[in-house]
């Protein structure tokens, strides 16, 4: 039998005014100070001896199980596992650190088929309000490649699909990535599957959840295409290029949030000296907005977000004491290009430093300070002059 606890406490402190966008989302709610229990439970093995059920596990407490969502909960999951397939079945209740729903019970079930050593089915469903349920087939190609394709339905609508392919070198110096998602439909949750919960208690006549601080706007459909690539060019370099490409379906249902972009990303890793990491990124996005001039109100959104922006970071690290002690420092440069019916901004500056360190003072425990310094980025109300950003924590676990 094993145990697992873990208790986290976090507390942000920061010079940037109440309402600044650099506050975290955590810091909106008027729970943002309390000590709150992440996770713990209670692991029991089976024996070699206990027939249909040698080979699986019961977690009893407050755990997380993956599947079709991710379900967090105070209950029990059961996993039994076989040489050709593995089956969990799991519930219980429902914890929200920031609301009160009235929906509390929750529940799911996962199956893997082992159809042959190089071919496996998952079939994962979830049981809240409405159901969750993904299928997704894995098959891998003379041990190099490995594809994949998941297809998703919410409330019993098809909602997404996805395929991915993987592909790694016989000496591991090279890996190449790639992957096509397609939005089915709009028939979708708007931020997660907790969003149609009801509150216990009645606000304002209604039990609606009030606190949907994240809607984004309406779904769009659309498709996307993903590649990336990675090569080591000997022992202390290592490079990474990466491309992402999203067209809407229907380039009317743009929002602030949701538009037809462009993604490049090259980054760079090198190790100059023994225990000393130096990191270089490039990013570039370039979205495809449409023109804001022809909004008819003035909370009017059309055409509303950022059209360019350009990142170029550079941190270096470097560890001590055999992997106890380690700081990191870096630097970064931002140019921003955003449009609305009242501006045109055009290559927007923006620059600042980091810099963190972590000790490991034994096994289950690890401090950690993190820092970041961002220079005025006055299009932003309150301003963020000269914002910055310290944060301290311990991370316990037994």
């Amino acid at each position: 039998m094993n145990t697992h606890f873990a208790l986290r406490y976090r507390q942000d402190f920061t010079t940037v005014d109440t309402g600044s966008p650099a506050a975290n989302i955590v810091e909106t709610q008027s729970g943002n100070k309390l000590y709150e229990l992440l996770d713990a439970d209670v692991e029991i093995n089976s024996r070699p001896t206990d027939g249909i059920f040698a080979g699986s596990t019961l977690d009893i407490g407050r755990i997380n199980v993956y599947g079709a969502e991710l379900a967090s909960f105070d209950g029990a999951a059961l996993t039994v596992r076989k040489p050709r397939w593995d089956f969990t079945v799991y519930g219980g209740r429902r914890f929200s650190f920031f609301s009160d729903p009235a929906q509390r019970a929750i529940g799911g079930a996962n199956l893997t088929l082992k159809i042959d050593p190089t071919m496996s089915v998952e079939l994962e469903t979830l049981w809240y309000i409405k159901g969750s349920n993904r299928i997704a087939l894995r098959k891998r190609l003379r041990d190099r490649w490995l594809i994949s394709e998941s297809l998703r339905a919410y409330g019993g609508s098809p909602v997404d699909f996805n395929a991915a392919v993987l592909y790694s070198s016989r000496t591991g110096r090279d890996t190449l990535r790639g992957g096509y998602f397609q939005k089915l439909t709009a028939n979708d949750y708007e931020y997660d599957y907790t969003t149609d919960a009801r509150n216990a208690v009645s606000q304002n006549g209604s039990q609606t959840n009030q606190l949907l601080r994240l809607y984004l706007g309406p779904i769009g459909r659309y498709s996307q295409l993903n590649i990336e690539a990675h090569h080591q060019f000997f022992s202390r370099l290592r490079a990474s290029a990466a491309l992402v490409v999203r067209e809407l379906n229907n380039n009317g249902n743009q929002t602030p949030f949701a538009t037809s972009f462009r993604d490049y990303r090259v980054n760079a890793q090198y190790f100059p000296w023994w225990k000393i990491e130096t990191l270089f990124e490039y990013h570039q996005r370039g979205s495809d907005r449409l023109s804001p001039l022809g909004a008819t109100t003035l909370d009017g959104l059309t055409g509303t977000g950022e059209t360019a922006v350009k990142d170029l970071t550079g941190e270096i690290r470097r560890s001590f004491f055999e992997g106890r002690f380690s700081l990191s420092g870096g630097v970064y440069y931002r140019r921003i290009s955003e449009q609305d019916i009242f501006f045109y901004e055009e290559n927007l500056h923006q620059s600042g430093v980091l810099g963190s360190a972590w000790v490991r003072l034994d096994r289950h425990t690890r401090t950690y300070f993190d820092y970041s310094l961002d220079n005025d980025f006055y299009l932003f109300t309150p301003a963020l002059n000269n914002s910055q950003v310290f944060r301290l924590g311990v991370n316990w676990k037994y």
